[in-house]
């Protein structure tokens, strides 16, 4: 968080409750649905309901008034009891407090913990690992798909990992998350998520004129949203290759014939023939779940729109 070291120091103390949990490395999420108790989803262990008697609504409250204010947000019971922000060390704070919710609390932190896993662990043979390093390599345009939570960002980031360190990486999200540090060419947008009491933030249209300019060897949008769909779809018809990003969709299906259009719908805009677009202009869409009850996650579908053709479909490969 920003501040000098007294601040710091205050906001580990207001912290502390909650990152007494998230604190934890193998910590995937914590959520917590009802005072006095939190749910910790640990990697390799599964789910647990823990005991949390500090954890109190009004304490809650006051964790997220000092959140909102420090990242000049508002935040406030009555008239917008909803706050979404970043946590120190990128953790990802979403917190609904009030009426909207029958127990009068819904919270969640989604970690952030460097975590590489293996291509083994993402339940990817020898043969499907080339495949997928290869499409990268040949400037391959790529949608990952999945549900929320399903390890779609971790993936995209371990196919960056492999991009060379001169490429001209520009990397556009409203919460930092994409590890681009690398490129020493590359350069990371920030887009607004919402209006932001000092802060000078540029909207998705905005950046996406900026993008078009700037001479990108690759576009990286980090997560499709009804916010950014119309000018992502601007950025996939700009002629450049190597386009990537991730989309929340339940199959390659969904990711290419109806989310697209429905979060272009929801922004309250009209764009004619989105899937058939897809089609013509995405090479591969990967499709990454949870698997089990202990926190980790397979790719289970690699599907070609454009031939109508899949690699990998329910984990079977047909390569």
């Amino acid at each position: 968080m920003p501040g000098n070291g007294h601040s710091d120091k205050l906001s580990d103390k207001l912290l502390a409750p909650l990152s007494a949990f998230y604190g934890n490395t193998d910590t995937v999420e914590i959520r917590i649905c009802r005072p006095g108790q939190v749910i910790v989803e640990t990697r390799g262990e599964g789910k647990k309901a823990v005991a949390a008697g500090d954890l109190t609504t009004a304490v809650v409250e006051t964790i997220c008034k000092a959140l909102a204010n420090r990242n000049g947000l508002h935040f406030d019971t009555d008239d917008m009891p909803k706050l979404s922000c970043t946590l120190p060390g990128g953790h990802r704070f979403e917190c609904l407090l009030g009426d909207s919710v029958q127990s009068g609390i819904s919270l969640a932190i989604r970690c952030k913990h460097p975590f590489d896993p293996t291509w083994d662990q993402l339940g990817v043979s020898e043969p499907i690992r080339d495949y997928l390093l290869e499409a990268v390599a040949s400037e391959q345009n790529i949608i990952i798909s999945g549900a929320t939570n399903t390890g779609k960002t971790t993936l995209l980031n371990k196919l960056l990992a492999t991009l060379p360190e001169d490429r001209r990486i520009i990397a556009v999200e409203d919460t930092p998350e994409l590890e681009i540090d690398r490129f020493w060419d590359g350069v990371g947008l920030l887009a607004a998520r919402e209006k932001v009491t000092g802060i000078a933030l540029l909207d998705w249209r905005q950046l996406d004129d900026h993008i078009r300019r700037a001479t990108p060897d690759s576009i990286i949008y980090s997560e499709i949203s009804p916010q950014n769909a119309f000018a992502a779809m601007g950025a996939i018809n700009s002629g450049v290759t190597g386009y990537m990003c991730t989309i929340h969709a339940g199959s390659p299906y969904q990711a290419i014939h109806r989310k697209f259009e429905q979060n272009i719908a929801w922004a309250g805009e009209t764009m004619p023939r989105v899937s058939e677009f897809l089609i013509e202009m995405i090479d591969l869409v990967v499709q990454i779940k949870r698997t089990g009850n202990k926190g980790f996650r397979r790719i289970t579908d690699i599907y070609k729109p454009r031939e109508d053709v899949f690699i990998v479909r329910d984990e079977e490969v047909l390569l």
